[in-house]
């Protein structure tokens, strides 16, 4: 999308200025004739930026897109005809990627074309569990409650992510501010104090020598670009195993065993999961299809491959609480609770009940983990800091009073 500077007349014939987005010149010509404004001059703005955007696509915010989705349902229940709503809801837009989006929508939809197949072509901005569950309220004639549930879905979510990253965002920054603090004291002062024990020529502890040692070897050019090297080798090699299936397998192998994290990931794999295929199905998506949409959007490379085995399963006749057993990677009661939801024709609200549990256990792990890394790390940067200080400024101590003797 580009921007474009406009001037453009009332009917009344009042001077009117302002910007717009569009493909080009006509599409912004368009949309500035949908505002009962005369079109008098078009022409494109910020030619450096646009040419940026367009070398780097980027997408659209999850907050403006719950925003844009509360929006649009509250009008299209409130009665407000489909174009009409997608012009406000584009008015409403702040959001540089999502707006550009919307506006290819709202063309598309002027031309004729249902909402689900106007937004299939942008899945940056619309996943392809809200391009079904769209279709599939087209289909039902039940638009309005399908928009009103995917922005549900959004804001639960956004909200359990941003738990999630407000939780640990003290322990991350206590743990990094901690190995900064213990490597200027190896690095920086330690080597200091090796000079000064040098000259005393007496010897010295075990621990004494071995912290003398390590700060004297991380303290050489050397050592510093090797550090340097193997810090940026990390993400290089997990760049690397994610850019293959088998490697994307081991990562979520070793993310799902690290202790009390990996148990945490899954839950909230399994709550945003269960959202999910309960939303669908409410929807009157079939269970087949579902699965096809939550493999794309798992998030896990070990889940969309049960997915698919799961899928697979349900083409030939299976109840879904059997494979899902199988798989290994689901919670028992959420098993329970999809068994029980087949034989009384309740999934989906069983679906939704099983994800609102499990959120709660994240949310209250989450509350439980930060409460108890944040004195953790306190404890860790206070035991390393004085280990560095006992193992350095004790024999110090010893060496002054035997001089002062």
């Amino acid at each position: 999308m580009i921007a474009f500077r406009y001037r453009a007349r009332t009917a009344a014939g009042e001077l009117v200025r302002g910007s717009v987005h569009a493909a080009d010149a006509q599409g912004a010509a368009a949309a500035i004739s949908e505002r009962a404004l005369f079109v008098t001059a078009v022409t494109p703005e910020r030619h450096a930026t646009n040419h940026l955007l367009r070398l780097w696509p980027r997408s659209s915010s999850t907050r403006s897109r719950v925003a844009f989705f509360r929006c649009f349902a509250t009008l299209i229940a409130a009665g407000v005809p489909l174009r009409r709503a997608l012009a406000v809801s584009i008015e409403r837009c702040e959001d540089r990627a999502l707006l550009g989006a919307l506006i290819d929508v709202h063309h598309s939809v002027e031309r004729g074309d249902p909402l689900s197949s106007a937004l299939r072509p942008h899945p940056r901005e619309f996943s392809p569990l809200v391009v079904a569950m769209i279709a599939a309220g087209e289909t039902g004639g039940i638009l309005d409650d399908v928009l009103s549930r995917i922005a549900t879905f959004l804001e639960r979510d956004l909200d359990l992510r941003t738990r999630m990253i407000a939780a640990l965002a003290y322990p991350a920054t206590v743990l990094v501010a901690s190995i900064a603090l213990i490597a200027f004291l190896i690095v920086r002062v330690i080597p200091m104090f090796a000079t000064l024990f040098a000259s005393f020529h007496v010897p010295l502890p075990p621990a004494t020598q071995a912290m003398l040692t390590i700060g004297v070897v991380l303290s050489q050019p050397s050592s510093r670009v090797a550090t340097a090297i193997v810090v940026a080798a990390i993400p290089l090699a997990i760049a690397g195993l994610r850019r293959s299936s088998n490697g994307r397998h081991a990562l979520d192998r070793l993310r799902f065993r690290i202790p009390v994290s990996g148990r945490l990931a899954r839950t909230a794999i399994t709550a945003r999961l269960a959202r999910m295929l309960g939303t669908l199905v409410h929807a009157g998506v079939d269970l087949n299809a579902a699965f096809a949409v939550l493999v794309s959007v798992s998030g896990s490379e070990l889940y969309a491959a049960a997915l698919q085995r799961i899928a697979l399963a349900l083409r030939e006749g299976e109840p879904l609480a059997q494979p899902l057993g199988a798989s290994g990677l689901f919670d028992p009661m959420l098993i329970t609770l999809v068994g029980v939801g087949e034989e009384t024709g309740m999934l989906d609200d069983l679906l939704i009940t099983a994800a609102a549990y499990f959120e709660a256990d994240v949310s209250g792990t989450i509350a439980t983990l930060a409460a108890v890394l944040e004195p953790a790390l306190i404890l860790f940067l206070g035991a390393i800091v004085g280990a560095i200080v006992s193992s350095v400024f004790v024999p110090l101590y010893a060496l002054i009073g035997g001089v002062a003797q």
